[in-house]
């Protein structure tokens, strides 16, 4: 935290300086400027630069983020503040205004957490210095009312010092400057009375030890750990303090010390002077590292944690910024007006300043990142040429997130650290450049590439053989490649219907049958491949085999009876395999001839197949063959009749693969059939003279094939009865009848014995 000492110093800060220099380095970049309300007395900068706060003389409260210019939030106080801080995490802002009021901020709202009114007897109460622990628990204020207060984050007043009881040549003994370290365990703070305070926190107010010096204590500023305390007074001296209250050394300026910072490892300390000079110490020694002098007073000073970077802001209206390595600034701006108060982030990235002009400045400073380019192989190259570039970067304040590689002639090439690609044939200037995480970019490293034309290799089909081939053939092939700037490495050989077939010089293969355009190229070592070199190949194919059917007899052929098959098949290759099946009876033989008697009965399809020494069945030869059952005729038993009695015929028939169709009789043998009928067998016929007849039955079944079978039939004549023959009959039925009775007579005598 840095402030404008307004109520002692005004009368310092009326000359105006011109120009002294023209901005020179480019390592540190404006990121924006902000008007606000009056003319900027306090800026500070958390620690990491995310956050930025500014008060004003017009009473107005600002806090930024480093990204935009607007601010997150203003806050408008009654009167000027003359002092902000921000907490080292940017978590809490406290203020300080000419009133006397402090307040205690969030940095997501511009309402005050709370305010403090600090009262006076005298009429001056105003706020002169504000400052806040790295946490934001603790809060301590230097104001008018000649006294050192310290809150905490809950705005508990813990407790209060007053200086006037230390006596002082002045009528007042104002606190123009406090400071506490980070955590809060110290206070220190410097007062008009000429003396320098050190406080603990637990001890309610009561100085650890002070320090009296022989002017007013203008500007304090304690170490993080609170080892060390620097002080610059009006008696133009810087002194530096250990934390029992040594005075370790003191420095004697040419006038006021008006500005003092102290780095956070407490290794170096920076102090700013009326005498328009700034100074840089080692703590071990009050002789100065450097001195620089600029043309108006030195109004404002902030240390980078480490101690490398020292930023000092004059009322010639320029910033600068120092290396702690050299008294000369390698980089200043011109803010066109007075510059009040600076402050840098602990990693020296970002640095915030405010002027007369109302005018508050956010810059980033950035040690440009180096690059440079690590190989190119190889160089020089040829075209097709797979190229390997590899660079790399350093960034002494960060780390390296881009890169960028160009070519003169083929123009942006890669955005990666490594990474390989062919050129265009030319001479090429390569550029390499990296990006750090601040976006800087680092200057071009550069190299000569030159990239040659490359010859292109030519490919010959030098045999194949057997040209035309067949199917089955091992064909040989044959080729070379030639390359007048380099070698050979790969080859490639296809077919229009086979596709890919070797990457060998040569190779043997067989192909499948049509017409190939065989297609062959080389690579050489540089990627480069020839044009193709083609030729026509015929492959024969294979023809399948033809099946005959040369016989099957008989055919049709009734049940039982023996059938003889014969075939023959016909192919380029030989024939190695017979198939004769059935549609009914399936799989018959495997023998080109065969013969068999046990056939189903039906209409079977005899399908004869033949297969070549390339495993190729032929198409199907097809024959019908019926194989049928003939019906049976039965007739009857042989019959006798007599002349003109009517004789009944029963005949039957049998079909074992299908039905009877129609019965027919002849029943004189003549060799007409008398009688017929489709759906009866029986019949009747009367005969009309006597003899010996054959009587045939014939019936037909459902396929035509008809059976007969016979009968004998004996016809006679009838016996005539005669009229004299009725006495004869007479006396045999007397004699029988005697005959019957006498033998009942006897039956019936020996029934009556026996009982």
């Amino acid at each position: 935290m840095n402030s404008f000492k307004l109520s002692v110093l005004l009368v310092l800060f009326l000359g105006v300086c011109g120009v002294c220099a023209e901005e020179t380095n480019a390592e540190v970049d404006i990121l924006w400027n902000h008007t606000i309300s009056g003319n900027a007395h306090s800026t500070d900068i958390s620690d990491d630069g995310m956050y930025i706060v500014a008060s004003d003389s017009e009473g107005s409260i600002n806090l930024f983020h480093k990204d935009n210019s607007t601010p997150l939030w203003n806050y408008t106080a009654d009167n000027g503040v003359n002092s902000v801080a921000i907490s080292a995490d940017g978590q809490y802002i406290a203020a300080g205004d000419y009133d006397g009021i402090v307040y205690l901020f969030h940095r997501d709202s511009n309402e005050p957490l709370w305010t403090y009114i600090i009262e006076s007897s005298s009429a001056y109460n105003g706020v002169e210095a504000v400052d806040i622990s790295a946490d934001g628990e603790y809060i301590t204020v230097g104001s008018w009312d000649n006294k050192v207060h310290l809150f905490d984050q809950a705005g508990n007043h813990l407790w209060s010092y007053d200086t006037l009881t230390d006596g002082t040549e002045f009528i007042f003994s104002w606190v123009l400057s406090v400071s506490i370290s980070d955590d809060g365990e110290y206070i220190t703070a410097g007062s008009m009375n000429s003396f320098v305070y050190l406080f603990d926190k637990d001890n309610n107010g009561i100085p650890t030890w002070k320090y009296n010096t022989s002017g007013s204590i203008i500007s304090v500023d304690i170490s993080a750990d609170g080892e060390y305390i620097a002080a610059g007074s009006a008696d133009d001296s810087l002194y530096l303090f250990d934390q029992t209250g040594n005075n370790l050394w003191s420095y004697a300026a040419t006038d006021f010390v008006i500005s003092v910072d102290i780095s956070d490892d407490s290794e170096y300390i920076a102090a700013g002077s009326q005498d328009n000079t700034l100074y840089f110490f080692h703590r071990d020694s009050n002789q100065t590292l450097w001195t620089y002098t600029a043309p108006e007073t030195i109004q404002s000073v902030s240390i980078s944690e480490n101690g490398d970077y020292i930023l000092a802001g004059s009322i010639d209206d320029f910033v600068y910024l120092f290396e702690k390595e050299s008294g000369e600034p390698f980089w200043f701006y011109d803010t066109e007006n007075n510059v009040f108060s600076v402050s840098i982030s602990a990693d020296s990235s970002y640095i915030v300043a405010g002027n007369l002009d109302s005018n508050v400045f956010l810059f980033v400073h950035n040690d440009y990142p180096s690059a440079i380019i690590d190989s190119i192989t190889p160089s020089p190259a040829t075209y097709g040429d797979t190229i390997s570039f590899s660079g790399s970067g350093s960034d002494t304040d960060g780390s390296i997130i881009g890169y960028e590689w160009n070519s003169s002639v083929d123009g942006f090439l890669s955005d990666q650290e490594d990474f390989s690609a062919i050129l265009t044939v030319a001479t090429h200037n390569i550029s390499f450049r990296v990006q750090d995480d601040k976006g800087a970019w680092s200057n071009w490293s550069t190299m000569e590439l030159i990239v040659n034309p490359n010859e292109i290799p030519t490919s010959s089909i030098d045999s194949i053989s057997p040209s035309p081939a067949r199917f089955d053939d091992v064909i040989s092939f044959t080729g070379t490649g030639t390359d007048d700037d380099g070698s050979i490495t790969e080859y490639e050989w296809k077919s229009s219907l086979d596709g890919s077939l070797s990457d060998h010089e040569d190779f043997d293969m067989s192909l499948s049958g049509g017409t190939h355009t065989i297609s062959f190229r080389v690579m050489d070592n540089d990627g480069v491949w020839s044009e193709w070199d083609t030729t026509e190949l015929v492959v024969t194919q294979n023809e399948a085999p033809v099946a005959v059917i040369d016989m099957i007899s008989p055919s049709p052929s009734e049940t039982g009876t023996f059938i003889y098959f014969s075939g023959t098949g016909s192919d380029d290759d030989g024939i190695i395999s017979y198939r004769w099946i059935s549609t009914i009876d399936g799989e018959l033989s495997t023998d080109e001839d065969f013969s068999t008697d046990s056939l189903s009965s039906g209409n079977h399809n005899i399908i004869f197949r033949v297969q070549d020494t390339n495993g190729i069945w032929s198409d199907d030869a097809q024959e019908q063959l019926q194989i049928f059952a003939l019906p049976v005729a039965i007739a009857g038993d042989n019959a006798t009749v007599e002349v003109g009695e009517s004789l009944q015929f029963f005949g039957q028939g049998e079909d074992e693969d299908g039905s009877i169709d129609n019965y027919e009789w002849d029943f004189n043998g003549d060799g007409i059939y008398d009688w017929s009928s489709n759906t009866a067998s029986s019949a009747t016929y009367i005969y009309d003279s006597e003899g010996i007849f054959t009587a045939i039955l014939r019936v037909t079944d459902n396929d035509g094939y008809t059976a007969t079978d016979t009968l004998t039939v004996t016809v006679d004549r009838a016996p005539v009865i005669e009229e004299e023959s009725d006495s004869n009959l007479m006396i045999y039925l007397l004699v029988t009848g005697l005959v019957v009775a006498v033998g009942l007579a006897v039956v019936f005598t020996i029934s009556r014995r026996k009982d």
